[in-house]
């Protein structure tokens, strides 16, 4: 197709902050002309290289200078990953309103609680009420997720309509949700959708995505042979999960404990909008459950994704003053593993296992989890229903997007119609039409304790250094009249060789050093020269004798 120059106004730029090709850290920027919308504000997690990363956040810097164009944040639903990095970015965009529906935006406020200079106020978007955001008319509608009240959003631009499908699937039995409004979506396919964002990690499944209620039955299965405490996790925002589970432990004469700040925080906000609905009666508290027969026991729990300092991962270390798990009980994951956590799970699972559980997951049965994402035939409806001119896969990794592509192309839609942006790409939609745009400059922002990007990419091979070979500190006493005279020279390892087995390995290291920066009599320039001279040297000592790089941190004192 062929493009013509189009002045700014009449160009909408679609940009994702946290990346094009990830599950996680969802939020897109919006711009045509004047005015900016946003859409989400996710949080990501860190792949196991990330030592000491807490979390990833989406990179704003394209937002820097442009922040009295942002009119306005548009929260789809109430995942982590599409609300967690709120209260790291919203104090760096004084002034946005923020917009959700019922439950996510009260989950938001609930949360944003716990933070300094919050917006007291999460604004709610009922479906079916446009709203005016500059050049923006923004309409929610509801769609089926694995939370509720979730929604996609119909904008509307100078350039034409984009159907921005975040998470979804058509759930016609939801458990706690309404229906998705297949009419309404079908209604702005009808009036015309350019582009269609959508969701394409379930585009390798084939067939529908079944319904939450499909669970009700394995849940029933599963606590009906289980002699001990019946444990159930999986993503603590997935309120419809906990309600079947709780449903299943009630129908079998269990009280339910809850184990997990994140759950109780969800469903105390869940049951106060009717979401969540269970006696209070059926709960008991966490300090009262060594009381009860362990058959008489149901936790719910967080951590299904081994989080480090989660309830499940301390309840697998042994380290809940609280709670103990026994031999007989069973532990459920009723969830699946997102991208770069296999590992973590699979050990916290080894864990519960060595301590006597019995861990179900969907490694050894099927039918635990059902995904809140559309499979083929999902994604398939979504395409009719719509008839977007050109489609744009988003919310999984480039290998889901490909998939997507060739789903479209059984659909009918030719290569061209199909965008695939490499991670850091723009996409341009003008009435002509829509095309990948230029690149620009998106990073890792991530989160360690209470830094934000203060951790980059030199930080972090700094530590996987020290976790891979340890460290050597190097302290040398130099005579400050004669700086290649070493008065004293002490070498410590930590991570690289235990002292007391390895001393003569060490002084063997000291006499190196000694020696090399006495050879360069009248060549020592100064204290930093001496400290370079110490590295080299001991780089190249242990390598050559332990095949090893330890970081050598050097440590000069002029006396």
């Amino acid at each position: 197709m062929k493009f013509i120059s189009h002045p700014d106004n009449s160009v909408l730029k679609i940009i994702s902050l946290g990346g094009f090709g990830k599950v996680t850290s969802n939020m897109f920027v919006y711009e045509c002309g004047p005015d900016i919308l946003l859409v989400d504000c996710g949080m990501g997690f860190p792949t196991e290289d990330m030592l000491g990363i807490d979390i990833l956040i989406p990179d704003i810097s394209y937002l820097r200078n442009k922040l009295d164009k942002i009119r306005g944040l548009v929260i789809t639903h109430g995942h982590e990953d599409h609300t967690g990095a709120l209260a790291y970015i919203l104090p760096q965009l004084p002034h946005v309103p923020v917009y959700a529906s019922n439950l996510t935006a009260n989950l938001v406020m609930d949360k944003l609680a716990d933070y300094a200079n919050m917006p007291k106020t999460i604004n709610i978007l009922p479906t079916g009420q446009p709203l005016q955001l500059g050049k923006f008319t923004v309409e929610s509608v509801h769609v089926s997720h694995s939370i509720p009240d979730a929604t996609n959003l119909i904008i509307t631009t100078p350039v034409g309509t984009v159907y921005h499908g975040s998470d979804f699937k058509f759930d016609f039995t939801p458990l706690n949700s309404p229906l998705p409004d297949v009419g309404r979506i079908a209604a702005a396919g009808t009036a015309g959708v350019t582009l269609l964002l959508s969701d394409s990690l379930g585009s390798e499944r084939s067939g529908y995505t079944p319904s939450e209620r499909t669970l009700t039955e394995t849940f029933d299965r599963e606590i009906s042979d289980c002699p001990g405490k019946f444990i159930v996790t999986t993503m603590s925002s997935n309120i419809s999960r906990w309600q079947q589970a709780a449903d299943a432990a009630i129908r079998h004469g269990r009280r339910i404990a809850v184990m997990g700040r994140s759950i109780d925080r969800n469903l105390k906000v869940a049951t106060r909008l009717k979401y969540f609905q269970l006696p209070q009666s059926a709960f008991v508290d966490l300090k009262q459950v060594r009381k009860l027969p362990p058959k008489q026991v149901c936790l719910l729990v967080a951590g299904s994704q081994a989080q480090s300092g989660s309830a499940l991962e301390r309840l697998s270390n042994g380290e809940s003053k609280d709670v103990s798990i026994l031999p007989g009980d069973k532990v459920i994951f009723s969830s699946d593993y997102i991208p770069g956590n296999e590992t973590a799970v699979q050990s916290l699972i080894d864990s519960l296992s060595r301590l006597g559980a019995t861990a179900v997951y969907s490694g050894i049965k099927d039918h635990l989890h059902v995904s809140g994402h559309g499979s083929q035939q999902d994604l398939l409806l979504m395409m009719t229903l719509t008839r977007p001119r050109y489609l744009l896969p988003i919310g999984g990794t480039y290998r889901h997007m490909v998939q997507y592509a060739r789903l479209a192309a059984a659909a009918g839609y030719s290569p061209q119609q199909v965008l695939l942006p490499g991670q850091s790409q723009t996409i341009e939609v003008t009435k002509d039409g829509a095309r990948l745009g230029p690149t620009i400059e998106i990073k890792n922002v991530m989160v360690d304790g209470l830094g934000v990007g203060d951790v980059g990419n030199v930080v972090l091979r700094d530590r996987q250094l020290l976790a891979e070979e340890g460290i050597v500190v190097a302290v040398a006493e130099v005579d400050q009249n004669d700086l290649s005279r070493i008065l004293r020279l002490e070498i410590m390892s930590r991570g690289f060789v235990f002292e007391k087995e390895n001393s003569e390995l060490l002084n063997l290291a000291r006499s190196q050093v000694q020696r090399v920066i006495a050879s360069k009599a009248g060549h020592v320039e100064s204290d930093r020269h001496i400290r370079q001279i110490i590295v080299e040297c001991l780089e190249h000592f242990f390598f050559d004798q332990t095949r090893r790089r330890p970081m050598v941190l050097p440590v000069v004192i002029l006396v």
